[in-house]
Formats: C-alpha cells, sequence, structure tokens
C-alpha cells in the first residue's frame, strides 16, 4: 500500500471512530483496540511481502 493510500485510509478510518465517539463514547475504548490490532497484522503482512 502506497503512502497517500495509507494515509487516506487512516483519514477514513478516524472520521469513522470520531462519529462512533459522538455517538456512544463507551464503546471506543473496544473499537480502538480492535482497529489498533487490525492495523498491525495489516503491516507485519505488508512488510513480510516486502522482503
Amino acid at each position: 500500500m502506497n503512502s497517500k493510500a495509507r494515509r487516506e485510509v487512516m483519514g477514513i478510518i478516524a472520521i469513522i471512530v470520531g462519529i462512533i465517539f459522538i455517538v456512544d463514547p463507551k464503546i471506543l475504548a473496544y473499537l480502538l483496540g480492535v482497529i489498533l490490532i487490525i492495523y498491525g497484522i495489516i503491516e507485519l503482512i505488508s512488510r513480510g511481502r516486502e522482503m
């Protein structure tokens, strides 16, 4: 994934998390944890492909 596409995806995720935080602040911690886990897995997979 190139840098421009990565920034766009992170921007979209930030907007979605912000909207959910406004609607229901209690769910934010769980949602943020899941997003960070998924992002970490995607980073590991993409770095594995670069080798």
